[in-house]
């Protein structure tokens, strides 16, 4: 996600001179990406990218605290600067639920932390400072306590929400919706609910709030709000993604609270919203800061062993800079003998194993001061053995040029998808952490990604798709075999896709004489090339779909890279027609399959007519060293005969 830091903004927050194009250019070589300076109303504003795993960084303070720890190594003087928050008295935090004006039920399954407090307020038009820069980055000014709200949640970070106390009622109960409820939204929109989402119930039934996406009609402030309730939850994100992308609610409150944010920024978010509040609408506390926060976040430690960063980056960098950047990052590092302990905050779940801590020591060091240096070892030269790059590009340019597109589909596929390969799900290897139950399986044959594609397709007339990618078999106790597989799909005719298939075996030079198509089942053909299989021809009438799979490194073995030269012969060939009387079901491609296997001097059979069950066959004979006669055919045809009959059941008609 990408957000907006107006420069002046983010000098509250850091100490420093650097100029904008300074900032944008140290920054993104070390950090935060700054894709672009805009001007807006007279001042600098950065446009960042925020990486989703990088969300401590997606705020005004977030930034700043990156830059804070860059900058210096840059060697440009930043320090992160304190900004005015709430400092409450000893009485003034509570724990208990009891004791707080409102009712307050919440479960932590959906809420892990809710904070809350009570003020007088006088609602009115915020200062001039305030809309500017919402207005810098793309939000509207509504009135003094909106505008607190989504400058908290701009600068902090954490979403933070206001209701009218007077308006919500005496009760607040945290709870998950049911299916069919409704509630009004404050943009007026009527919503109807599925069922699991995260709602406030006001205790006589009435939903009051959509946790952390959108507030309600009949609970949000107006003109006429003389008390507040300022709330701020750490909601279950899987929730929250689920809802806003059920109802299509994408609020900014939304994105960020689906992110996995940091439950202890709650507690800086309402320190800073008091402050202001307090600021731009004369605010007075009326109950003590209420604190429901029953399980606390616990930091991570995680042992960096002093030889593993010398050996990732390649250069030894003393023990003393590597502390001081994992503290300015805001860690706690102890020194141990031979490794340091470093104390993550939780501010950081992105940094879970010792590497990661690497990577930050890198990046904040600078990748730009690292030493281009060859590595002292020589570069692998070994490739599985159905690697050949060459061939690749050049089968892959060929089908493109005969009509067929290319495609890429997933690796990892459905449950459905899995099932489609002709083995269960359970003989599939399952990835332990998907990103959605549409990629879970590691697959097994391209050919249902294809079905997928072409489905999705039915617009279009001719659908032919090709592939070139890996399948994964598993192994026991082992990593799956990844087989390389060249699968072509189509909803044009049969004969389209067995035609590109001779077509690209003549392309690698492979004799039309080597090449069989051996029937192996109901409308499915064995691919072989003599005695080799290399793949497989099939059709499925129910969805008009005609597929060609082969298994790449059976193809390699076959591919010639030139084509073989043949003396044409001095000896004229004999050639005769044949019909006979076929059995019902008798496929063609066996009957010349067949015929042609009899004898080593037939050297062409041909279908030249076909009439109800009677096919008329066009033999071809010749010998390399003499001239054959018709004497040298008539035991060769005696033999075609016979081996029709006893294989195939045909008879011939006529007389020999």
């Amino acid at each position: 996600m990408n957000i907006l830091v107006p420069y002046t903004w983010l000098k509250d927050h850091l100490h420093t001179t650097v100029s904008p194009e300074d900032m944008q250019r140290i920054l993104s070589l070390s950090g935060p990406s700054v894709e672009r300076i805009e001007k807006l109303q007279g001042e600098s504003v950065f446009d960042i990218e925020v990486t989703t795993n990088r969300m401590d960084s997606a705020s005004i303070r977030g930034i700043a605290r990156e830059a804070s720890v860059i900058l210096p190594y840059a060697k440009k003087s930043a320090t992160l600067a304190q900004v005015p928050s709430y400092v409450p008295k000893k009485n003034e935090l509570s724990h208990d639920s009891t004791q707080f004006p409102i009712s307050i039920t919440n479960d932590s399954v959906l809420c892990s932390r809710v904070t809350c407090v009570m003020m007088s307020v006088k609602t009115k038009a915020s200062p001039a400072w305030m809309k500017t820069r919402l207005e810098q980055v793309g939000i509207r000014s509504l009135n003094n306590l909106i505008d607190v709200t989504n400058y908290v949640m701009t600068e902090i970070g954490q979403p933070t929400h206001v209701f009218d106390a007077d308006r919500l009622g005496n009760a607040m109960i945290i709870r998950e919706s049911k299916k069919g409820e409704t509630l009004i939204t404050l943009d007026n929109k009527k919503h109807t609910l599925s069922g699991g989402d995260i709602v406030v119930d006001n205790g006589k039934g009435e939903l009051v709030d959509l946790i952390g996406i959108m507030g309600t009609a009949n609970s949000v402030v107006t003109d006429d709000t003389k008390r507040i309730l300022f709330f701020i939850e750490h909601a279950n994100p899987v929730r929250i993604r689920k809802t806003s992308m059920g109802l299509a609610i994408r609020t900014n409150a939304a994105q960020l609270n689906e992110k996995m944010l940091d439950p202890n920024l709650v507690m800086d978010a309402m320190l800073r919203g008091i402050a202001l509040f307090q600021d731009v609408a004369d605010a007075k506390l009326e109950s003590p800061i209420l604190d429901i926060y029953p399980r606390p976040a616990q930091e991570r430690t995680i042992l960096l062993p002093n030889t593993k960063t010398e050996a990732y980056l390649g250069i030894a960098l003393p023990i003393e800079t590597q502390v001081d950047i994992l503290e300015g990052l805001g860690c706690s590092v102890q020194k141990k003998k031979d490794a340091l302990q470093v104390t993550v905050p939780t501010l950081r779940p992105d940094l879970e194993i010792p590497v990661d801590l690497v990577e930050e020591i890198a990046r904040i060091y600078g990748y730009h001061n690292l030493p281009s240096t060859l590595m002292d070892t020589r570069l692998p030269t070994t490739y599985p053995e159905d690697t050949n790059f060459a061939l690749e590009h050049e089968v892959k340019q060929f089908l493109a040029d005969i009509g067929w597109q290319e495609v890429y589909t997933y690796s990892a596929v459905s449950a459905d998808v899995a099932q489609q390969s002709g083995q269960s799900v359970e003989k599939h290897i399952a990835l332990a952490n998907p990103l959605n139950d549409e990629h879970v399986y590691m697959r097994q044959s391209l050919i249902p990604s294809h079905v997928e594609v072409i489905e999705k397709n039915k617009h279009l007339a001719s659908v032919s798709i090709f592939e070139l990618a890996n399948v994964y078999i598993p192994r026991e106790k082992d990593l799956p075999d990844e087989n390389l597989r060249l699968t072509l799909t189509s909803n044009e005719p049969f004969r389209v896709v067995k035609g590109a298939v001779e077509a690209l075996l003549a392309h690698l030079f492979i004799p039309q004489e080597d090449i069989a198509f051996v029937q192996n089942g109901d409308r499915h053909a064995d691919i072989c090339v003599g005695k080799t299989k290399i793949g497989a021809l099939a059709h499925e009438p129910s969805r008009a779909i005609t597929t060609a799979g082969f298994v790449w490194k059976e193809v390699l073995k076959v591919a010639r890279k030139h084509p073989t030269y043949k003396q044409i012969s001095q000896f004229s060939p004999i050639i005769e027609d044949l019909t006979f009387t076929l059995p019902e079901g008798v496929k063609m491609g066996d009957v010349l399959f067949t015929v042609k296997s009899v004898h080593t001097t037939i050297q062409n059979v041909e279908l030249k007519d076909m009439y109800k069950r009677n096919a008329t066959l066009r033999i071809q004979y010749a010998l390399e060293d003499r001239q054959m006669t018709g004497e040298d055919v008539i035991p060769i045809r005696k033999k075609i005969v016979e081996t029709m009959e006893k294989k195939l059941g045909g008879i011939i008609v006529g007389n020999i």
